[in-house]
């Protein structure tokens, strides 16, 4: 929980890069690929609800109501060269911006995870760690000024890496143990996800029975979501609370919150209990 002795400034931007090759993918729309019943970039546009502005870099088709889409120059000049794209449509004024992959079935984690957490001052940006070892590039947050000053020193953005545009830059990491920066960049990794958060069969079917014996109607459950947030309550505070955590959403959802906004809360209270 936040003790109140930082002042929370979360970004009021974010840059989703969305229009590589997936080359790993044989050459596949990765941004558009589905899991948990849903495109991948959604899952990201979801965990970045209530964000005042968002960029995506990629084709026409990931054109969604709310966010400004951009291309890099040239198409599939790498991430550097989306980055340079998105910065150049964000308003002077933005001085702190997310940085995802469209990849990112679980971002709500990683938002979760650094939406408290100031900048400290000298440090140019956040990024998480995996278990073994990886900075995350692509699942963090950073200065604006930082990104734009280090864009603009490369001799060219077109095909510049990730690493030559941050090397100038004070990043401060972050571990991330239960993997909330998982990116799914082959279809292995896709099938294995999507055997992880399948949902088990004859659940949709108990869903809709115990919902009309409960008066409920029939109502729009988001059942993926919910099992991942009841495996990670589980896993990262205690198992019984796996089921109260679910009742929680619940009542909060009943009381008007959204389903995103509740599964953002619950995580933030999770990555305050673990961290």
């Amino acid at each position: 929980m936040n003790d109140g002795s930082r002042e929370a400034s979360s970004p009021r931007a974010a840059i989703v890069l969305a229009g590589g090759r997936a080359s790993r993918l044989g050459g596949a729309d990765k941004a558009t690929v589905e899991v948990d019943g849903r495109a991948l970039v959604d899952h990201v546009l979801a965990a970045l609800e209530g964000c005042p502005r968002l960029v995506v870099v990629g084709p026409p088709a990931l054109a969604r109501p709310g966010i400004e889409l951009v291309r890099e120059d040239p198409p599939f000049g790498g991430p550097v060269a989306a980055i340079a794209a998105a910065l150049g449509v964000l308003e002077a004024s933005v001085d702190e911006v997310w940085l995802l992959a469209c990849d990112l079935p679980r971002a709500a984690r990683i938002i979760a995870l650094l939406a408290d957490r100031p900048l400290p001052v000298g440090v140019d940006g956040l990024a998480l760690v995996d278990a073994e070892g990886r900075t995350q590039w692509l699942a963090g947050r950073y200065r604006v000024a930082a990104l734009r000053d280090a864009a603009a020193a490369l001799p060219t953005v077109d095909g510049a890496s990730m690493r030559a545009l941050l090397a100038p830059l004070r990043i401060e990491t972050l571990p991330d143990p239960d993997g909330a920066a998982l990116d799914l960049d082959t279809w292995a990794a896709i099938e294995h996800y999507r055997s992880m958060t399948d949902t088990p069969e004859g659940l949709d079917t108990w869903v809709a029975d115990l919902a009309a014996e409960l008066g409920l109607g029939e109502p729009d459950v988001p059942t993926a979501l919910l099992l991942d947030l009841t495996r990670e309550a589980a896993h990262g505070v205690t198992r019984p609370a796996g089921p109260l955590t679910t009742y929680l959403i619940g009542l909060a959802v009943a009381g008007g919150m959204s389903p995103a906004d509740a599964a953002t809360a619950t995580r933030r209270a999770i990555a305050d209990r673990t961290g």
